[in-house]
């Protein structure tokens, strides 16, 4: 049996969009290329994406979702059927990861994780990813954080051969129309000095980036594949990336 890809979407600071950068990709992945994904949220004590799975839930059978539509949609294919999104604290999130390998054998988890430098256990948790995606915004804050610890990675976990990781990403998120050029820049100048890999895809600060508990809006959903003009290329861009990496991933 096959190894799943481990991606950690992660940050040094908090409010970056791990979450909804989390529900995009795996949504994407999924629903609209088929790609069997699982989703380890162990960012206690809120556990965002699996509130939003609750919520969305919630909704649909408010609006005559009914248990019977329920059954019938998990006999439809495996990439339309919900992935799973479990919660768990940090100190037992490789051992999930073993038991979804075992269960469910999915080829990708993404690991929606806490503030790298806030909570116990994150960078001892980071070496065992095949690949960690920076979110950066228009922030400048964010990539002074990210070069110190994409240095501290360097020095104490790739310059010393241990860890899994092949692959650090940087990914423009959340960036309003009036500063992509700033950050753009500052990203490639991050990108330089510290090897990690611009990703093409830059996610704008958009409404279509809240959360959609309503079927017939855009949105993130954890539910279905974001569609719909721009929401819907993004998407595309997004998902042609992610399927570039995982591929890439897989023959190391």
């Amino acid at each position: 049996m096959s190894n799943p890809i481990h991606i950690a979407i992660a940050s040094p600071l908090g409010g970056v969009g791990k979450t909804t950068l989390t529900i995009f990709a795996t949504s994407t992945l999924h629903y609209h290329l088929g790609y069997s994904v699982a989703v380890i949220d162990c960012n206690y004590p809120l556990y965002t994406t699996a509130y939003l799975r609750g919520k969305e839930t919630e909704d649909q059978k408010e609006e005559g979702f009914s248990d019977k539509s329920l059954k019938n949609s998990m006999q439809q294919p495996l990439w339309l059927q919900p992935y799973p999104i479990v919660c768990v604290p940090i100190a037992k999130v490789w051992e999930e990861a073993e038991r979804l390998q075992t269960e469910i054998r999915p080829k990708c988890i993404f690991f929606d994780l806490p503030s790298l430098m806030r909570t116990e256990g994150t960078v001892e948790l980071l070496p065992r990813m095949d690949a960690v995606i920076f979110p950066i915004t228009g922030n400048p804050m964010d990539a002074d954080a990210v070069r110190r610890f994409i240095e501290i990675v360097g020095e104490q976990i790739l310059t010393m051969g241990k860890g899994n990781i092949k692959e650090l990403y940087l990914l423009r998120n959340m960036v309003g129309s009036w500063e992509k050029d700033e950050v753009q820049e500052r990203c490639r100048t991050l990108a330089d000095e510290t090897g990690a890999v611009l990703m093409q895809t830059s996610l704008p600060y958009s409404k279509y980036f809240r959360p959609s508990f309503a079927e017939d809006k855009a949105g993130i959903c954890t539910l279905r594949y974001p569609r719909g003009g721009t929401f819907g290329r993004l998407a595309d861009s997004l998902g042609k990336e992610l399927l570039e990496i995982t591929s890439r991933l897989c023959t190391e």
